[in-house]
Formats: C-alpha cells, structure tokens, sequence
C-alpha cells in the first residue's frame, strides 16, 4: 500500500508512460524520476531522506471518455483515438483473437448512410470465403436510455460464427457510428470486453 507522502511535506505527480504489457513505469516526484513494476512494492528512497513502499496496481475496469461518448472496459485492453480527419474520429479496441469494438465520430456526416457500407466491407472478404451471412435490422437501448438503431450479421462457416453489430446515433449532420465484432467462441475475456462496453456506454452528443 502506497503511504501518504503528506506528512513529510512532499507534493508528487504520477507520470504513467507506456502501456501495461510494457512494465516499465515512472514514477515523478519533485522533478525525480524512480522506475517501478506494475504489482510489485518498490522501495523508493525520497530527496528528504525518508524511504516510502510503492505499489502500483491497475483497476480491473478502467472508462474512457471523449467529448461525445464513454464506456468502460477492462484494463487489460487498451482504447486508440486517431483524428482520421474531415471532421472524424475514430477509437478501436481490439483483442488478439479479434473481437473488436469500433467507434466512429463523424462532425458533418448522418452515419445512418454508412451502415450497409461498413458491413459490406467487413464481411467482404467472408463472402469470398464461402460463408453464410445473414443479416437483420437492430436496436439497441443504452443504460443512459438512449436508443441505437443498425445492422446485425452473423457470419457461419462449418462451425465458425461471428455476430458483427453495425449501430449508430445521429443528430443533425452529424453522429456516432458503432461496429462491434465477436466470435461465438471467444474467450471469457473477450466476452467481458463487449459485455462491459455495452453495458457501461453513454453518449454526450447533441
């Protein structure tokens, strides 16, 4: 357990550079850097002469936040945002077996447009393959009580299924677009994953 550093007068800012799977962290304390372990207790030696125990632990669920949406998700994976430019932006989160949840903010597009558009070219390639894809409108109701309107396919092949989701909000010229990917055998990890993302997910757009 980390100590208070308020007794002995001593102001920190913790600097978290790299990603978990990396390991290596610093920790910056009055303009000093110290290298510790996620999960491992440290013994850091402080500029006044006092020695401290430091452990630094990752919450199991982590939210991430943008100006138009957020959602929660476990810390062992890891949201990208990318400015793709025009006025859209996109954040991923993917697992190393594939499951994927997509969301794409668009500034001056209704991306109720593009939800045929997105399906076709994420099951392009299946088509090609010989799968079976079935598709069917959707909704989905948000915990904030918003509704999501969309596209779901399921993809089979043999004894391979995939269900894509294909959902989006929209306001005037503009709107969110939500692609999620799972398949029907997938860890209970990744099962975690989409189900805390569903679950958690709110919208701020107006």
């Amino acid at each position: 357990m980390m100590k208070s550093l308020l007794p002995i007068g001593i102001v920190g800012v913790i600097a978290l550079c790299g990603y978990a799977m990396a390991g290596n962290y610093l920790l910056s304390i009055d303009g000093q850097e110290f290298e510790i372990e996620l999960g491992e207790e440290t013994a850091l030696s402080l500029p006044d002469g006092n020695r401290v125990q430091i452990t630094l632990n990752k919450k199991a669920i982590v939210r991430f936040q943008t100006d138009t949406f957020s959602f929660d998700h476990p810390s062992a994976f890891t949201p990208s945002r990318t400015n793709l430019g025009g006025g859209i932006h996109q954040t991923m989160m993917s697992s190393p077996v594939g499951t994927l949840v997509m969301v794409q903010e668009y500034g001056d597009i209704d991306p109720s447009t593009l939800v045929d558009l997105m399906l076709n070219e994420l099951t392009k390639e299946e088509k090609n393959y010989g799968y079976e894809i079935v598709t069917s409108p959707i909704t989905k109701k948000l915990a904030d009580g918003t509704t999501l309107s969309g596209k779901k396919a399921t993809s089979t092949y043999r004894n391979e299924q995939r269900t894509l989701h294909v959902l989006y909000h929209a306001v005037k010229d503009a709107g969110i677009l939500f692609v999620t990917g799972i398949d029907r055998d997938a860890t209970s990890d990744d099962q975690a994953m989409m189900t805390t993302f569903w679950k958690s997910l709110t919208l701020s757009l107006e």
